[in-house]
């Protein structure tokens, strides 16, 4: 059984993309402040961002599960979403992500009401946009980190302003960046992209399994584990 990985994030879309490879995760929410910094590039935001949740998350690790209280240490390993302690090292990497959809050098981040969703969708209509995902790789016991960016091209069809309020009508909006959905009823909208599929759904899988094989996470992989 592979080691597992933290996910510093609540995305059950990144969530579902590690488990359907195979990965035994636990979830440990990241709670910080996503605000752009003034005249911060897209790419620079969304790698700032995922390096920040993964850090967030590190803090917190090691304040648990370096602790000498015993009792905190077995409620982390038994607590909700998690898995039993694995060996010496129950939790060595921890990975996060953020990813955002960009239109003329604007951030599309998850909208805040309808009327911003329906608003996001008229602009990406009928147009190419970027999705851009962050993504920061930490091993604990090594003490460092990889980061990387990977962008996808994404075109839409032209739609309609009945079709919009349909689409809006599914629920699919609400948490997306970009108010729309590739994996779900959203997928109707795109009429071509160039790039990672999994990148625009949230996290770049083919990018993050390279970056995992560079820095040696090979006991976390389902199919690559040290005997």
């Amino acid at each position: 059984m592979a080691a597992p990985l933290t996910l510093a994030s609540s995305s059950p879309r990144r969530k579902e993309l590690l488990e359907r490879l195979g990965f035994q995760l636990r979830i440990v929410q990241a709670n910080i402040d996503e605000s752009q910094l003034p005249a911060e590039l897209p790419e620079d935001y969304a790698k700032r961002v995922a390096r920040a949740k993964v850090l967030a998350v590190v803090r917190r690790l090691q304040a648990t599960l370096y602790t000498t209280d015993q009792e905190a240490r077995r409620q982390f390993a038994q607590g909700p979403g998690g898995v039993p302690a694995h060996g010496e090292d129950p939790v060595r990497w921890v990975v996060g992500a953020d990813t955002v959809v960009v239109v003329d050098d604007q951030i599309f981040g998850k909208p805040a009401d309808l009327q911003e969703a329906r608003e996001m969708l008229l602009r990406l209509s009928g147009r190419e946009h970027l999705v851009i995902t962050g993504f920061c790789l930490f091993d604990l016991k090594r003490n460092r980190e990889g980061l990387q960016a990977v962008t996808t091209v994404v075109k839409f069809k032209d739609i309609a302003g009945h079709e919009i309020d349909q689409y809006l009508s599914t629920g699919e909006s609400m948490d997306k960046a970009g108010a729309y959905a590739v994996q779900g009823v959203g997928s109707y909208l795109v009429e071509y992209m160039r790039g990672s599929y999994t990148n625009v759904v949230g996290l770049p899988l083919c990018q993050v399994i390279e970056m995992m094989e560079e820095m040696g996470a090979r006991d976390v992989l389902p199919w690559g584990r040290d005997s």
